[in-house]
């Protein structure tokens, strides 16, 4: 049984989206468990209550993406969890496929289906876990793919149209079998969000299981579909206090002082977790 586990903070229209076409064009044994991660729009809460078919939680604070997922987890049934965005949107079957290969292949842990922006175009949502020089690296490749330089677009179809093992998957629509998930603690909950996805990922290798990239199932996430531009300042500082704390917990410390250094000189402030501050990526 697989369990479909959805994270909502307003957007109540995306969310339906998400949940109708993944219903449309699903047949395996399934459930869907929905959290409203306290959304300040009241209409997004109430239309959230009466989709069909939904375990729906509602949550009276928004404690960021990892703590939610993992309050769903603890509730699901599935032997193999499936978190996905409530941005998404499936075009296809690509459920059947991928558990065809957990049934076939029970050394791969977590596997990340291929993820299409809106034009049908690759999304980056996959890749070597993070290092200084591989964030270096991949900020170089992601910022000429969305300027569209030719090389940059073949490197990424290169990487991105076959299957293959790899260091993490994206969260936006994240398969991990349940045991794994639970004799590995599930998501870090001190990542209010971003970089979660990516410790998970590490975590489930150092647990001996692979990580795969797959490329023959796909659906469309519309990124950061469900976030708002004005908080655009927001979530640079929980991106790099998540960032900090991943390299605290499995870099090496020159990395970590090199990290903070550039943190500090390029202005790039990450937050205390003593501020309350309400805003999440899904």
């Amino acid at each position: 049984m697989l369990s479909v586990i959805i994270l909502q903070y307003n957007n109540s229209h995306l969310t339906k989206t998400a949940i109708e076409s993944f219903e449309d064009w699903c047949d395996c044994e399934h459930e869907i468990i929905l959290i409203d991660n306290a959304s300040p729009d009241i209409e997004s809460r109430r239309q959230a209550q009466v989709l069909k078919n939904v375990h729906f939680i509602q949550n009276s604070i928004n404690e960021g993406f990892g703590k939610a997922n993992n309050q769903a987890a603890k509730i699901a049934k599935g032997n193999i969890l499936l978190f996905l965005n409530n941005d998404t949107v499936s075009q296809s079957d690509f459920v059947t496929p991928v558990l065809e290969m957990f049934k076939h292949n029970p050394s791969i842990g977590v596997l990340g289906p291929q993820l299409l922006n809106k034009d049908q175009s690759f999304q980056i949502s996959s890749g070597a876990l993070p290092t200084l020089r591989q964030e270096l690296k991949d900020k170089i490749v992601y910022s000429l793919y969305d300027r569209k330089y030719s090389f940059a677009e073949s490197y990424a179809k290169n990487n991105l149209s076959s299957s293959r093992e790899v260091g993490w998957v994206s969260g936006a629509a994240l398969f991990i079998d349940r045991f794994l998930f639970d004799a590995i603690g599930g998501f870090e909950e001190k990542m209010f969000m971003y970089f979660e996805d990516k410790d998970l990922c590490l975590r489930a290798h150092h647990a001996g299981k692979k990580v795969y990239y797959y490329a023959d199932a796909s659906l469309v996430h519309i990124c950061s579909g469900s976030a708002e531009g004005k908080h655009i300042g927001i979530t640079e500082r929980y991106y790099r206090s998540s960032q900090m704390y991943y390299y605290c917990r499995h870099r090496p410390k020159v990395e970590q002082v090199l990290l903070k250094f550039y943190l500090t000189v390029g202005k790039r402030k990450y937050y205390d977790r003593k501020e309350t501050l309400h805003l999440t990526r899904y």
